[in-house]
């Protein structure tokens, strides 16, 4: 059995809402802590819930949260920043170690897809973070988006990004489009259209801008910087993040490091059923190992 506890935080001067995992029978242990780090538009709610159970069954305390802009949290609704997720992430690891159930010199960081990156970003530039489990995530966001394009393209869509971008440094504003609006894979597609009901966090308008800033994200130069022992789980199936970042992050990190291809799921399905399992049980594994 495990305890939810929904709590707040200020990252800066925004409020933070989030939830802490706990097993049921902690008593006066300390624990070590787990921050979960949410993907591309997502909240605690969304996906992350069956993680954090399962890591609360096996003893260690788990913080889920909603960036700014997203869930319950302050802030701007939908801006996707990656430099200010990452102070969020940073703000949650304050206040997770400052949790009474946790041992602060025991802190792990797990990050899926886009909270993947930022996990990266984060372990790299916090040394408070001792072990860190990333999935289904990429290194170099131009890769990613442009892969598939011909260099006509990426030049004309750099070219209105770069148009965009100029206008909100002179007038303060941006175009906010609705998030399937800048979804380019089959599988994002499928996944936004069978759940923005059950997830109305999905129906949030984002700034096209957003896909200013992927293109410019490039988590895998932070890695010469990490510390931490990283995994880093793919799925062999993935079309968001394909498998070939996977292998190219898993090639940049540093030692300790280990990779976990999962064969034949894709992206969204690493959430539930059979491979959850894979997956999580890897990961316990590691955190076992390192925390």
């Amino acid at each position: 059995m495990i305890k939810i506890i929904p709590v707040k935080f200020l990252s800066e001067s925004t409020q933070i809402l989030g939830n802490i995992y706990l097993p049921d029978s902690c008593a006066d242990i300390k624990l070590p802590g787990i921050v979960l780090c949410q993907g591309f538009a997502g909240t605690k709610e969304m996906l992350l819930p069956a993680y954090a159970e399962k890591f609360a069954e096996s003893n260690y305390a788990v913080l889920t949260f909603d960036y700014r802009g997203f869930g319950g949290s302050g802030g701007e609704p939908g801006m996707l920043v990656p430099k200010l997720q990452i102070e969020d992430i940073k703000n949650a690891i304050s206040f997770l170690s400052s949790f009474d159930k946790v041992d602060a010199d025991r802190i792990g960081l797990w990050g899926t897809s886009y909270g993947g990156a930022n996990a990266i970003v984060v372990a790299s530039e916090d040394k408070r973070v001792k072990c860190l489990s990333v999935q289904l995530t990429f290194g170099d966001g131009e890769r990613v988006i442009t892969s598939a394009m011909t260099p006509e393209s990426v030049s004309k869509l750099k070219d209105t990004l770069l148009r965009l971008h100029e206008k909100k440094e002179l007038t303060g504003k941006e175009m906010m489009v609705p998030i399937s609006k800048i979804l380019s894979d089959e599988q994002s597609k499928r996944f936004f259209q069978e759940y923005s009901d059950e997830f109305p966090a999905l129906k949030t308008k984002i700034p096209f801008l957003t896909v200013f800033e992927t293109l410019n994200y490039k988590p895998e130069n932070y890695l010469k910087e990490l510390q931490a022992p990283i995994l880093i789980i793919g799925a062999e199936k993935d079309l968001v993040n394909p498998i070939s970042e996977t292998h190219s992050l898993y090639k940049l990190a540093p030692e300790p490091k280990e990779l976990m291809v999962i064969n034949g799921a894709a992206h969204f399905e690493l959430y539930k059923g059979n491979y959850l399992e894979q997956a999580v049980n890897r990961q316990l594994l590691w955190f076992g190992k390192y925390l």
